[in-house]
């Protein structure tokens, strides 16, 4: 059984997300998700994964009935993620999908194709892959897929 985390708080990235790892992995697949930082950095400090899908923009909070919005949208929401991730001490298969062609890391814009590399090296995870996210794409599927098939 394939672990994974879907970490994604829109709902129709979420949605078509799952539908693609379910149809590579069906039966094989045990999914969970979170949509915000917390929520995130709560999951993988209680279970161990075999992949996190890591959007890089998340709320700090789960918006709940309490409160209407899950805090501060954070465009390094991601980040967040994988910092926790190397503070607990982990090293995770990684694919980042995201919607935004690069990422800010210490101030730089790095291009979301080179950011792979960069992020491996100062969060110490295996990111096998970056997916620039365009809404109903067909080259979501096939680079999901992609990557998907080098991991297993």
């Amino acid at each position: 059984m394939k672990q994974i985390l879907l970490i994604e708080d829109e709902a129709h990235k979420k949605e078509e997300i799952t539908g693609y790892l379910k149809e590579f992995l069906g039966s094989d697949l045990i999914l969970s998700e979170a949509d915000s930082v917390r929520e995130a950095v709560m999951a993988v400090t209680e279970n161990n994964y075999d992949l996190i899908v890591l959007d890089m923009a998340l709320p700090t909070f789960t918006a709940s009935c309490e409160s209407i919005s899950g805090g501060l949208d954070q465009a390094l929401g991601g980040v967040e993620v994988l910092r926790s991730l190397k503070a607990l001490g982990k090293e995770l298969n990684v694919v980042i999908v995201t919607q935004y062609p690069d990422i800010s890391l210490g101030g730089k814009r790095i291009k979301l194709k080179a950011a792979k590399t960069t992020l491996e090296k100062k969060y110490g995870q295996k990111v096998r892959g970056t997916v620039l996210y365009k809404y109903k794409s067909s080259l979501n599927r096939s680079k999901i897929k992609t990557i998907v098939d080098s991991i297993w």
